[in-house]
Formats: structure tokens, sequence, C-alpha cells
């Protein structure tokens, strides 16, 4: 039982007043006060915090734009576009973009597009007729959703192409990526931590919920499997190989990943520039056309599949040394 005395509680009112009184003394322990109280109180002063803390400084309006996702009202537009045009802070460009009036994103589309912004844009433009989709500013996980949900035609090939592009631009630098350890989890698997990247697991988890295509998912897991096992084998799994220095981690967790992805791929995408996405688009459609015109059965394509997995003398020479064996659990 809990017998600890406890203060009664203050007119929240009176908390409020000492968070905009600057000069009380009291800000620091009113604030630590109303984020605490903040979800059980009334809406009006659930309003006026709100209200205050976007007027405040960086932590506290950054404190506001999380609660507003769970507590939006139209009524805060005008405060917010006005901090927007201020500070283009990104924690707020996700509220503008989730509930700003169309015609704003449409006039601020350059600004608000960092990143994965701009697939959250087409999801709120897609049905506006001015709005035209430019899939070179995709990554490959949104590249594969937004061709999933427009209905196109999307091969197995077509998905694995555009895993071990992925891959491909994990190793040149294109994304970054965390080497704290030689070893992480991406769900149950202990993989290498460039597989870690929330761009793979993104990828991963539209193969399987979205997609429902589960032996591809396993065939990449796999795949990641037979390169962390490579790696494991050459260099270790403690890190102290690389003395802590983590761009020695990352540097060769990359020479071990592109050893291990198909010649065919490495000496095409090698020829593109890294900057200009419409070539590898276009690469990726041509073999999407190619494989739908070659109408290969569902087990046809997964041998081929296999084939290209294991393409690399690399994955090769691992299977057989450590005498694996790729199972077909269908």
């Amino acid at each position: 039982m809990d017998n600890k005395e406890r203060r009664h509680n203050l007119p929240i009112s009176r908390v409020i007043k000492g968070y905009l009184d600057k000069d009380g003394g009291k800000v620091a322990a009113s604030r630590k006060e109303i984020e605490w109280r903040f979800n059980a109180l009334d809406w009006r002063y659930q309003k006026q915090i709100l209200f205050a803390f976007l007027q405040s400084g960086m932590s506290d309006r950054k404190w506001a734009y999380k609660k507003l996702f769970a507590f939006w009202d139209d009524c805060f537009i005008p405060v917010l576009k006005d901090l927007w045009e201020q500070y283009h802070e990104r924690e707020l460009s996700w509220l503008v973009i989730r509930f700003f009036p169309t015609d704003y994103l449409k006039r601020e589309i350059e600004s608000l597009s960092e990143g994965r912004n701009y697939y959250f844009l087409y999801q709120r433009l897609r049905d506006d007729a001015d709005f035209v989709l430019d899939r070179t500013r995709l990554d490959e996980a949104d590249l594969l959703a937004v061709k999933y949900e427009l209905g196109e035609t999307i091969t197995d090939g077509y998905v694995m192409d555009l895993f071990f592009l992925l891959i491909y631009k994990l190793c040149k630098g294109v994304y970054d990526f965390r080497a704290w350890s030689i070893i992480g989890y991406l769900g149950s698997d202990a993989v290498l931590t460039i597989f870690c990247s929330s761009k793979v697991e993104a990828l991963i988890n539209l193969i399987n919920a979205r997609l429902e295509r589960c032996s591809l998912a396993k065939m990449i897991r796999e795949w990641m499997y037979l390169v962390t096992c490579d790696f494991t084998n050459e260099y270790g799994d403690d890190g102290l190989f690389f003395w802590g220095i983590e761009e020695n981690m990352q540097w060769t967790m990359k020479k071990v990943c592109l050893k291990h992805i198909a010649p065919d791929y490495i000496s095409a995408w090698d020829t593109f520039p890294l900057w200009d996405q419409q070539r590898f688009l276009d690469y990726l459609e041509n073999r999407n056309n190619e494989y739908v015109q070659g109408e290969m059965s569902e087990t046809q394509t997964r041998d081929e599949l296999m084939k290209s997995l294991l393409e690399s003398s690399c994955s090769r020479e691992l299977v057989e040394r450590f005498d694996l064996e790729i199972v077909d659990d269908q």
C-alpha cells in the first residue's frame, strides 16, 4: 500500500500562470507539472497550454508539436503557419503535411519535401490534378509502396532488384547507417548492423505485410545471414579488430556486402552517377518489364531469384564452407 503523503494539486490555472510568468521563478516547476498533468486536463486548458508552449522556446515548441498529433484542432493552423515560415523545423513539417490544406502544401512543397516527407506529401496530394509524382524523390521502400498503391504490376524480380539496389546505396554512402557494433537485430534476426537500417526494415515489412510475399522476405533474410556469416568468419563479431573505430567497421561491412551482390547489378550500377536516380529507376522498370514478359511460373521465379542470390562466387564459397542449405519451407 502506498502511504507516501502527496501534496494537493494546485489549480491548473495557477500552474499555467506560473509557466507564463517568465520572471517569476516558477517556469521550470510549472512546465514539469503541466507536462505531467496535460493528458487529463479539460480541452480549454489543453488548448491554452499548447498555445503557450508554441510561443515559447524550441524544446517547448517540440513538446507541443508531439502533443498536437493527438490533440489536433484547426485553430492552431495560423500560429503553426507563422512558426513554419520562421523556423522550418522538421517536427513541425510533419504536422503541416498531415493537417494543413492542400493548397498550402502545394505552395510549400519544396521546403516541405526533405527526406521521406515527399512520400507523405504524395499521400496528401495524390488525388490533386495539379500534383505530378516525382519518383526520383522516393527511396526504395517508398517506391515499392507507391507501385503497390497505384496497382502497378510488381514482379518478384522487381522486389529483389529493389532490395539489392538499397544495399548497394548503403554501401556507396547514398544512405547513412550506424555501425555501433558488428551485430545488431532486425526483428529476431542477428545480422550485420548495416542491415539494421530503418530503410531495410521498412522494405522487408512491406514485402511481408502489404505484398504478402513471405518467401521473398525469407530469401532476403537468408542472403543477409550469408553475408553476416562471411563477415564474422573473417573479422569476428566482437569488434576488437576495429579498435572502436566506427568508420573502419562501416567500410568493411560495405566491402563484404558488395562482394555478395551479383556482378550483373554492380557492372550496371557502377556506370550510373549516384545522384542520377532516374537512371536507376529506368533500369528497374526495364527489368520489371522483362520479368512480366517472361511470364515465369512461381517456381521458376524462385529458382531464378535464388540463382541471382547465389551468383556471387563469395556466396557460393560460403555455402560450401559452412555446409549451409537453403531450405524452402513452402
